[in-house]
């Protein structure tokens, strides 16, 4: 797992430049802060019964025992592990293992990559999911967490295994609030943040901090995506 982890980490590296350059950092960003946006969004039964759609979808269009192992974060990341009941738009994943691929995301166009995605939006548009909604399942906010992580993907444990579809969650729920945290709209993700901080027992702006700094280190990263002022509305200056 270690080595199919650092070759998805290089590929996304090698296209981060052209990620910024083509304005997807912003979108990659807002994917973390899409939950319950224009739409009342999936519960856990509903999500959970799209992901036994996708799993058994992934079965007959991939028959070896390769596995699709993802680290899922967000809003779903909360809601699978019953942390929060708030509705979420999508699941939003880091891809580390694809069927045995070296591909290992399905932002870039490659064979694998465009046979899941067309499987995903198949089982979106059954669904009556309009437009970019049917990729309910998709890591475009991988480059962006990647980055933030300098390469790193924080430890997981193995949430849930389906036949296919192998799904991994974050040991450690501080991870998603420094997510949260950094994304910087704090306006959509306040309810996930204040019941993240009870959680964690986080109290006050320091110890925010000192949990953003743990996953994503860089002051220039920071600064970048305003966690200052993120921080300074949310606990005070």
């Amino acid at each position: 797992m270690q080595t199919t982890r650092i070759c998805l980490l290089e590929h996304l590296s090698r296209h981060t430049v052209a990620l910024i350059r083509g304005g997807q950092r912003q979108s990659a960003r807002a994917c973390l802060s899409q939950e319950g946006k224009g739409s009342q969004g999936m519960n856990k039964p509903e999500l959970e019964a799209l992901l036994e759609e996708l799993d058994e979808a992934l079965v007959k269009a991939f028959p070896g025992p390769e596995p699709m192992s993802v680290l899922v974060v967000g809003g779903a990341c909360l809601l699978l592990q019953d942390v929060t009941t708030r509705p979420t738009e999508d699941v939003d994943v880091i891809i580390f293992e694809m069927m045995g691929s070296q591909e290992s995301t399905l932002i870039f166009h490659s064979p694998i990559a465009d046979k899941i995605r067309r499987i995903i939006k198949g089982i979106g548009k059954r669904h009556g999911l309009k437009g970019e909604r049917q990729m309910f399942f998709n890591d475009d906010c991988a480059p962006f967490l990647l980055e933030l992580g300098e390469n790193e993907l924080p430890p997981m444990r193995l949430l849930k295994t389906y036949q296919k579809l192998h799904l991994y969650v974050p040991s450690d729920l501080s991870y998603i609030l420094a997510c949260k945290l950094i994304a910087g709209r704090p306006e959509k993700d306040l309810p996930d943040i204040e019941v993240l901080c009870r959680l964690l027992g986080i109290q006050n702006r320091a110890q925010a901090q000192r949990v953003v700094d743990q996953y994503f280190p860089s002051p220039i990263h920071q600064a970048t995506y305003l966690l200052p002022d993120t921080l300074d509305g949310i606990f005070g200056k």
